[in-house]
């Protein structure tokens, strides 16, 4: 009897053992790698439009960079320090005081990447994360551009680029004669530049040598939801952040979920006042194409999109944009 009990014992142990897949086999090392990887660290990415100051009085030093740089790195730690910032419009001023301010922030955890090109309106990225690639996306037309890196992430390789595209201020059609620069062959001749710079992004993430578990394309990309721009990208596979989690349309009435147009008094736009710029269009995107193995989850909040708690020198904003801060996941 002794022996049957054990006997039963032993067969039973060993249906467990299978079951669970604890036989030294492929069904335990799966069961480890899909519980790493749900326990892998998110991608916290941010994109704001910083504001280059190069139409402020000189008098008001940039519409008093300084203050607005300050508030910007209080507004990262108060972010918890995301992993990948992008800026735009980063100015002569703004070149001057970053360095030491982004020194100085989340215990002097960023490095910056960026190349200082002869334009008035460059980009820039801030990284916790260790780069392997980098590089500088010269868009078409004048002072339109990109920066990106290439990161290691606990996700596997994430591209982060961050642009502005073309705005009013120079924004003609890709026809021939009508600008200054020769659109790239991508772009047909019946659309603007502004178009045009969507699809020199597309083309460059379809072009990378290896593909990303992440693709993401951030900034002040002057169009809003349901234009021409966004849907392009949009069709290339990559989708908008903040709509994916979930958040509603920009409602220009009350401002929430806008990033940006408004209509303020210059030099400041509503920088310094409570209220802000009176933002009543969503402009500024972190849009994500995953990669082939990648189901994405994206959570997403507004960045630098509420007034600070009181003012720094009569400032109350960093700049004359919001932005987004967006957590992804695979």
């Amino acid at each position: 009897m002794r022996r049957l009990l054990a006997l039963v014992v032993l067969v039973i142990v060993a249906m467990a053992a299978c079951a669970s897949g604890d036989d030294g086999g492929s069904g335990g090392a799966e069961a480890t790698d899909a519980a790493g990887e749900d326990d892998a660290a998110p991608v916290r990415v941010a994109t704001l439009n910083l504001l280059h100051g190069l139409f402020c009085p000189e008098e008001t030093d940039s519409c008093q960079a300084p203050d607005r740089v300050q508030i910007f790195t209080e507004l990262v730690e108060a972010a918890d320090c995301p992993d990948l910032i992008g800026l735009q419009e980063i100015g002569a001023r703004l070149e001057e005081l970053l360095p030491d301010a982004v020194a100085g922030m989340c215990d002097g955890e960023y490095e910056i990447a960026w190349q200082a090109v002869n334009s008035p309106d460059r980009q820039m990225v801030l990284t916790r994360l260790p780069i392997v690639e980098q590089g500088y996306l010269d868009i078409v037309n004048f002072p339109w551009e990109a920066y990106w890196v290439r990161v290691d992430t606990d996700q596997g390789a994430v591209d982060f680029l961050t642009t502005h595209f073309a705005s009013s201020s120079n924004n003609p059609l890709c026809a021939p004669g009508s600008s200054p620069e020769p659109c790239p062959p991508v772009c047909p001749p019946t659309i603007d530049t502004n178009e045009c710079n969507a699809a020199e992004v597309v083309e460059f993430f379809d072009a990378r040598p290896e593909p990303a578990a992440l693709a993401i394309a951030s900034g002040d990309l002057n169009a809003r939801p349901g234009e021409p721009t966004v849907t392009r990208l949009l069709d290339a596979g990559f989708v908008d952040a903040w709509l994916e989690a979930g958040n509603p349309e920009c409602d220009p009435a009350t401002h929430v979920g806008c990033t940006g147009g408004g209509d303020q008094p210059e030099p400041f736009v509503g920088m310094n006042t409570q209220e802000g710029p009176g933002f009543d269009a969503r402009i500024d995107f972190v849009m994500v194409r995953p990669g082939t193995d990648c189901s994405l989850t994206v959570d997403a909040i507004g960045f630098a999109t509420e007034a600070r708690a009181e003012p720094l020198n009569g400032m109350w904003w960093p700049a004359d944009h919001g932005g987004v801060l967006a957590e992804l996941r695979c």
